[in-house]
């Protein structure tokens, strides 16, 4: 049986994270949602003084279904949520989920200093914690 006090953020995040520029159009992140198979896209800051943003599949489908035709949303950047919520590789996946719950998230980026590094999901803990199962 899995201790989940002892899991920490590294042992469950994935390494590689889907990211894209703040100026990259509604379109291209959906294309690259769906070629790349992924729920989300990490928006990359713009200077060392910016904050990494996320966008989720949810935020882009809720554009297109509002058909919104205001001038003001036509890239990425309009719509991400920035700064995004992030931890560290050595927070506790207990207190990573606690996070999740009282912010209502399901994914954190992971970064080490200002540096990306992973991506943490609900369903990557779901996932090992069904896999200690059986």
């Amino acid at each position: 049986m899995i201790d989940i006090k002892q899991l920490r953020v590294r042992d469950l995040m994935q390494p590689v994270v889907q990211t894209v520029e703040r100026t990259a159009s509604l379109a291209t992140a959906a294309r690259m949602m769906h070629e790349r198979q992924c729920s989300s896209l990490v928006i990359l800051p713009a200077d060392d003084g910016d904050a990494y943003g996320i966008v989720t599949r949810k935020d882009i489908l809720n554009i297109m279904v509002m058909e919104v035709q205001d001038e003001f949303v036509s890239q990425i950047g309009d719509i991400m949520t920035k700064p995004a919520i992030t931890v560290t590789p050595a927070l506790s996946i207990e207190n990573c989920l606690l996070l999740m719950r009282v912010t209502g998230t399901r994914r954190l980026p992971v970064v080490e200093g200002d540096k990306l590094v992973g991506m943490i999901s609900n369903s990557d803990v779901f996932n090992r914690l069904l896999g200690e199962l059986g």
